[in-house]
C-alpha cells in the first residue's frame, strides 16, 4: 500500500510538468522503483528507450553500449527471420 502511494505521488509529480506535445513514460530502477519521465509525443520507440535508460542510470548510453544493442537486436531479428 505505500509501494502503491508512493508509486502514485511520483507519476502525479512528473505529470505536472508536463508540457504539451509531451507524455509521461515509465520504467523501473535496478530496486524495483518506478521511474517515471516525459517524451515527445511523437517520440520513437528508441528514442523512449534511450530515455529510459538515461532515467535508470543518470546518463545516456554510451557509444559502445549502443554498438552492443544494435548488435542485440540484429540477432534478435535474425532470429525471427
Amino acid at each position: 500500500m505505500f509501494r502503491d502511494r508512493k508509486n502514485t505521488r511520483a507519476f502525479k509529480k512528473v505529470q505536472e510538468t508536463v508540457a504539451d506535445g509531451e507524455i509521461v513514460c515509465g520504467t523501473y530502477s535496478d530496486n524495483g522503483d518506478p521511474l517515471y519521465f516525459t517524451a515527445p509525443r511523437e517520440a520513437t520507440e528508441d528514442e523512449i528507450r534511450d530515455r529510459a535508460f538515461a532515467a535508470r542510470n543518470g546518463r545516456p548510453l554510451s557509444q559502445t553500449e549502443r554498438h552492443l544493442l544494435e548488435l542485440a537486436e540484429g540477432q534478435r531479428t535474425n532470429a525471427g527471420s
